[in-house]
């Protein structure tokens, strides 16, 4: 934990999976190793499964909470997305519209899953993407997902290096997916996340057997960062409200833990006495400052309506919005993603 001005900042890893689906390692393994990096707390999400929740393995492990939920998807195999706090899976059988809306209506929190794959649906290692783009009640998209990244950009003549020194091919969410996520949130909040989708693959090149992206490896790339307005409860229902209500109101930013530690970094803007962070909302552009602090020199872009207005290469940078609309940060080393915030509102 971090304490950042008047909010108190979590760091972890979301979208994770287990020995109860298609993971290679227990609940118990996974948390271990998050614990020993020190993440904050971790979502594990297995395919259409809640076993390790049911068998009250949803907790602490040592300082690190660790939330359950699950991964469902439609009969395709399309249109995968994250479940949590759900009373139970849902039926099988129900469409992607049915499923984002039977969840809000449990009042679970939605993710979805690697909405951004273009890759054919045929072969070897199919693409999963979202195609229902018309359901209505989900609170956030993974805006960068490591593991579909990684396939998205996995060539033959590229494979041995990718598969040997994953994380250093990590360029940044897409141009896509970012410009998807700012047209969606002009209507109303979608948080915007980072995910690992961590399996601990094995994998076969002659006679060398390696793991791809062993567990310990993806927790140190992608991690969600969350700002709470109190401290984490040690109770681990009143914990687990906490972290999902921050993601339901976009308090959140997501960086690529392989170009620096992003803990600090701060993007706000101030009216007078007024000062909001991400999700927050101010009436009009009006005598507005928009302050970004990053933890390191990078190249800060301020983007509003999904549009560079800014862009310089700074520690922190100041910005007077002259016009309303919804703004958010992206900060870059060299041309390599390294933190990407959630949007402010202002004016709209």
């Amino acid at each position: 934990m971090h304490k950042s001005g008047e909010y108190y900042e979590y760091v972890g890893c979301i979208h994770i999976h287990t020995t109860d689906s298609d993971g290679t390692k227990s609940i118990d393994e996974v948390a271990e190793i998050a614990s020993s990096l020190k993440l904050d707390f971790i979502l594990v999400s297995d395919h259409m499964t809640l076993k390790s929740r049911q068998q009250g393995k949803e907790g602490y492990h040592k300082n690190t909470l660790v939330l359950i939920g699950y991964e469902h998807n439609d009969r395709e195999d399309c249109n995968h997305y994250l479940i949590f706090n759900s009373k139970d899976v849902l039926d099988a059988n129900l469409k992607a519209t049915e499923y984002v809306a039977l969840a809000k209506q449990e009042g679970a929190l939605g993710i979805i899953a690697h909405p951004d794959e273009i890759r054919p649906r045929l072969g070897k290692y199919p693409s999963y993407p979202w195609l229902a783009w018309d359901a209505d009640g989900y609170d956030a998209i993974e805006i960068w997902n490591q593991m579909s990244e990684w396939m998205e950009n996995l060539k033959p003549y590229n494979k041995i290096k990718m598969v040997f020194s994953p994380r250093r091919f990590m360029r940044s969410p897409t141009g896509r997916i970012l410009q998807k996520w700012d047209d969606l949130s002009k209507e109303k909040k979608i948080a915007g996340l980072g995910a690992i989708d961590v399996h601990g693959f094995p994998y076969k090149i002659g006679p060398v057997r390696i793991t791809i992206f062993p567990y310990k490896v993806q927790f140190k790339s992608l991690r969600t960062h969350l700002l709470l307005n109190e401290p984490l409860s040690k109770d681990v229902a009143m914990a687990g409200k906490q972290v999902y209500n921050a993601i339901r109101d976009c308090r959140a930013f997501v960086s690529n833990y392989r170009w620096g530690d992003a803990t600090g970094f701060s993007f706000m803007a101030m009216q007078g006495e007024k000062k909001i962070i991400s999700g927050g909302q101010i009436d009009s552009c009006k005598d507005v400052l928009i302050i970004v602090k990053s933890p390191q020199t990078g190249t800060i872009r301020i983007v509003c309506n999904g549009h560079i207005i800014e862009e310089e290469k700074v520690s922190s940078l100041k910005f007077c919005p002259r016009k309303n609309g919804i703004y958010r940060v992206e900060v870059y080393k060299g041309e390599r993603g390294w933190i990407f915030s959630n949007h402010i509102r202002i004016g709209c």
